[in-house]
């Protein structure tokens, strides 16, 4: 009588949530709080659609450009950056909240806001000038040097 053998399967290593990975949940709250403020002014889905997308529209600046795997193209950089640093949603949300621009504008912010956040809890960020991420600290305020376990942290 001879034993049957399961086939053994080789483990793979678990994926392990990391600090960062937190960052989903206010992320995904101002994105709802941006949805039901959306709803209540009867704005529908062009503010929340329009600022959650149009900031990853910036790195079509570097379509045609020379990069490697994970770099921006350096001439996108400036405009990545710009769109991805929170300091102009706070200061629109905070005008927006003030009254001084209109609910349209706070949907906005609050959605670009939730795109900069979960961008952060996904791995994404600041670049550096030559279009590597930022890292961990300069990934949050903007200043840094490159990080050079990028390929491993996500």
């Amino acid at each position: 009588m001879s034993a049957i053998q399961a086939p053994t399967v080789a483990a793979q290593p678990r994926r392990r949530w990391k600090q960062r990975h937190l960052l989903l949940i206010p992320g995904l709250a101002v994105g709802v709080l941006a949805s039901t403020l959306a709803s209540q002014h009867g704005l529908g889905l062009l503010p929340l659609l329009v600022f959650g997308i149009v900031p990853h529209l910036s790195a079509l600046l570097g379509i045609g450009q020379p990069h490697v795997r994970g770099q921006l193209a350096p001439r996108a950089v400036p405009l990545f950056n710009a769109m991805h640093h929170p300091a102009v949603p706070l200061a629109v949300v905070g005008l927006a909240a003030a009254g001084v621009l209109s609910p349209f504008w706070l949907v906005g912010a609050l959605a670009w806001l939730a795109h900069i956040v979960v961008d952060w809890a996904l791995g994404d960020g600041l670049r550096s000038a030559d279009g590597f991420l930022l890292g961990p600290v300069g990934r949050m305020i903007g200043i840094g040097s490159p990080s050079v376990s990028v390929g491993r942290e996500r």
